[in-house]
């Protein structure tokens, strides 16, 4: 997301951004066969990795301009702000995915074959 020196975004490529980052290997395609083909998706190891380093993207971008702002290289405060907000909850979301995967990997240890 670029922020103008206005101190705003432009909001179509901030939804563009968010449904890019957002997707999770898209609906199957259906042959003429009636099969469904894989995704370009990829794994979801690699759609794991990527949500991951987006979010450590973020968390830098926004150490990078409250540092700016500290310095006084920068006066777009709210800019700032959101940026920090946005990185903060980028990482809630990471850790909260690793919670639910050490759960799910938890439950099926318990299970008794």
């Amino acid at each position: 997301m670029k922020i103008e020196s206005s101190g705003y975004a432009d909001m179509s490529a901030i939804a563009a951004s968010m449904r890019n980052n957002l997707r999770i290997g898209g609906e199957p395609t259906v042959g003429p066969s009636g099969a469904t083909a894989p995704s370009d998706g990829g794994s979801f190891a690699s759609v794991l990795e990527k949500t991951a380093l987006a979010a450590s993207d973020l968390s830098r971008e926004g150490r990078e301009k409250a540092d700016a702002v500290a310095a006084g290289r920068l006066d777009d405060l709210h800019g700032t702000m959101i940026t920090m907000k946005e990185a903060d909850i980028s990482m809630k979301l990471v850790g909260s995915v690793r919670d639910k995967l050490l759960d799910a990997f938890h439950e099926l240890w318990r299970i008794n074959v």
